[in-house]
Formats: structure tokens, C-alpha cells, sequence
């Protein structure tokens, strides 16, 4: 018997007086994906959740008839990688628009981390710098990729020993997201899977914050208790600061459970329903979520080209090159100065299906309300947005 358990939990963090990022779980398909929304005015918690809706939405049509897989792909790629890079790529057709048409959205995006369930393996797909990490035989193992300006750089030969790389000062700004161009390259790989093993999605709100051998250390321990990992997770995420969102969702291998030594308590039953699921379906609400991952260093990628920024209509980038390290009138960073209380837009699309909630006790409690915070950019220490380079501007 091959079967998946899942947790999930997402929290705003210390800092931010919004979440933006999403998250959900569409068991039917065998779908886990994992958003981290950026840009002004909320629009990125519209961009994750969008996205979210997105991806599920492709697959429903899938399962209605629409075989067609309209997107370009890696040559060589199986069938099931094909799906998930069209349904990505699906997502940015539909965020991209909704940008354009709605100035108060233009700019938005989003990160995406997502794995799909292929039978004997498991297919990942991401954008962006959220990350998937795999805790196998008492490991922790980082298997996507940043797509980030750091690793940018390292690919192109710039930066070349350890000292460059510790002392590179923008390693958390992105070079892909969804929704800011017309088009994206997702990247997507086919993994093996083994019982017993548990994949970690989250958002940067965690990964920035929590060690890797932090993140070992918890799921060593709580491996049979998903939901008991989550709530540490997030509040190790906090107590270091919880400077972003942080969104995680675990996904346990218990194929041939009844020969894993396993209690039957361990496994989740279908009557629970974790927070944003929608009970008649399955799937989650796309209001939360948050996951990254990383590929292994012998692997490399083919990174932003020119080829690939001439395929793109016009569009005002995030930010420029010449926006680093500037300040606003007021000190502070013109990425961190917009307001982010949540449009009309994101109440509609949240109210879009029933959701049910877990218990009160399987949620991080959340922090006491406060005052939207005055971030002062430091020249040193500045604590800069995933934002997409252009590089043109180079």
C-alpha cells in the first residue's frame, strides 16, 4: 500500500501584520504546494494565494477532460514533469495577468515549492527561494535549488572561494518568481521515495531563521508526530525573530504502513482536517502555506539569459539594479514601505470554499497584536525582499 501523511501550519511571524504566503494540499491529486507572496499593498498574499488556486485548478481540468499540456518543457522531461511545469507555468500565465490589468497589483509575485505524488516516486517542482528539504535515515538533506541572485553568481563564475560567497550581501534576492514575467521556468525533478521518509516544505520565513541542524534535530524526534513538528517549527521560527511568514508542510512516506513501525496514532485520520482545508474536497483553502528547497550541489541549472528576457512582454521589474541598498526619504526601503493590509480581493478569494480549522492546541498561538514596525534599512545588515533582478540593468 503506498500512502502519504501530511501537517501543515502557517503563522504570521513577529514582524509582518499580514501573511502572504499560502499553501495547500490537494490529497485527490496527490498535490502539496507551498506559495511565498512579495509586493506592495498585500498583493503578494493575492499572487500566493492566486497561485495556489492556479495549480489546483489545472489539474482539475485534467481530471475533466483537458489533456492539453500547452507549455514548453525540459527536453527529456517524464509525463508527470510535464504536468506539474504546466501547471506552474499556468499559475504565472494567470498571476501575470491579473497584474497587468490592476495597477495596484502590477509587480506582484510569488515563490512556489510543490511535490506530486508519481506512484513509486515523487515529482518536485519550484520557483523561487522556497525550499523542499528530505529527512531520510536520520539526515536532513536540502533537494531543490535556490533560484537566488547568490547562487546566480557562483553559476556565472563570479563569486568563486567561501570567503566571496559568506561575503555577498544580497544572497536573498530571487532571479524567478511567479507572476512577474509572461514567462517562467519552473524547475522540476523526479525523486525516489522510501518509507519512513518525510519532506519538509517552507517558506524562507523558516529556513532564514532555524539551522538545518535545527530543522535534523526536530524531525528526528517528532517523525511520528507531523503536527507536533509544525507547531516547534514555527515557534523556533519566532523565537529567533520571526522577521518573515513562516509556512511549513511535511509530508511522511508511509508506504507498506502496516510493516513501518508505527503506532496507528501516528497516522492521520481522515476526519482530521488541518487548517484551510476545505472538507467537501479535500483541498486546502489558498490562503496559507510557506516552503524551500534546495538541489544538490552537483547539480547545475541554466540560469536567467538574455534569450529568456526577450521572450518576455514589457514589464516593470520589481526593482532595478540601482534600487539595492537605497533608502526612501523616510529611511527606509521602498520594498518595505507598503502597507499591507489585504484587498477586497484576497477576502474573495479566501471565501471562495468552506474551510475548516484544527484544534486550538495543533496551532502556534498567535502574537499579541502591535503596531505595523518601522524597518530602518542598516547599510551593513540590511534585510532586503526576494525581489526579481532584471538584468539587464546589470
Amino acid at each position: 500500500m503506498r500512502k502519504l501523511t501530511w501537517a501543515a501550519l502557517t503563522d504570521v511571524g513577529m514582524k509582518r501584520s499580514g501573511n502572504e504566503d499560502a499553501y495547500v494540499i490537494a490529497e485527490e491529486f496527490g498535490l502539496y504546494v507551498v506559495c511565498d507572496g512579495m509586493g506592495g499593498h498585500a498583493s503578494g498574499e493575492v499572487a500566493s494565494a492566486m497561485t495556489t488556486e492556479e495549480v489546483v485548478a489545472f489539474f482539475r481540468d485534467r481530471a475533466s477532460g483537458d489533456l492539453s499540456l500547452p507549455y514548453d518543457t525540459e527536453e527529456g522531461a517524464s509525463d508527470n514533469e510535464q504536468i506539474l511545469s504546466n501547471a506552474i507555468q499556468h499559475a504565472n500565465d494567470k498571476v501575470y495577468v491579473s497584474g497587468m490589468k490592476d495597477p495596484k497589483m502590477e509587480g506582484m509575485g510569488t515563490t512556489i515549492v510543490s511535490v506530486l505524488d508519481d506512484g513509486d516516486k515523487l515529482v518536485l517542482g519550484h520557483v523561487g527561494d522556497s525550499r523542499i528539504y528530505r529527512f531520510r535515515g536520520g539526515a536532513l538533506e536540502q533537494v531543490t535549488r535556490d533560484h537566488s541572485l547568490l547562487n546566480h553568481k557562483i553559476d556565472a563564475g563570479e563569486l568563486r572561494t567561501e570567503e566571496d560567497i559568506k561575503g555577498f550581501k544580497h544572497g536573498n534576492i530571487i532571479v524567478r518568481a511567479i507572476g512577474l514575467k509572461d514567462y517562467v521556468r519552473p524547475e522540476v525533478q523526479t525523486v525516489d521515495r522510501q518509507p519512513g521518509d518525510v519532506l519538509l516544505l517552507c517558506s524562507d520565513g523558516l529556513s532564514d531563521l532555524v539551522d538545518d541542524w535545527s530543522i535534523e534535530n526536530v524531525l528526528e524526534a517528532n517523525q511520528e508526530d507531523l503536527d507536533e513538528a509544525c507547531g516547534i517549527f514555527i515557534r523556533m521560527a519566532n523565537d529567533r525573530g520571526g522577521k518573515d511568514n513562516i509556512t511549513v508542510v511535511l509530508v511522511r512516506v508511509d508506504d507498506d504502513a502496516d510493516e513501518l513501525d508505527y503506532g496507528a496514532a501516528d497516522f492521520q485520520e481522515e476526519s482530521t482536517v488541518p487548517r484551510g482545508v476545505a472538507a467537501d474536497d479535500d483541498t486546502t483553502d489558498p490562503a496559507r502555506a510557506a516552503f524551500d528547497a534546495s538541489h544538490p550541489p552537483s547539480q547545475a541549472y541554466r540560469d536567467i539569459t538574455d534569450a529568456d528576457d526577450a521572450r518576455t512582454a514589457p514589464h516593470t521589474p520589481v526593482f532595478m539594479w540601482e534600487d539595492l541598498g537605497q533608502e526612501g526619504g523616510d529611511g527606509s526601503h521602498p520594498a518595505k514601505a507598503a502597507a499591507k493590509n489585504p484587498p477586497e480581493d484576497v477576502a474573495q478569494l479566501r471565501a471562495r470554499g468552506p474551510g475548516a480549522t484544527l484544534p486550538p492546541k495543533k496551532q502556534a498561538p498567535p502574537p499579541p497584536p502591535r503596531k505595523q514596525p518601522t524597518i530602518v534599512v542598516e547599510e551593513e545588515d540590511a534585510d532586503l525582499p526576494s525581489i526579481i533582478i532584471d538584468d539587464s540593468h546589470e
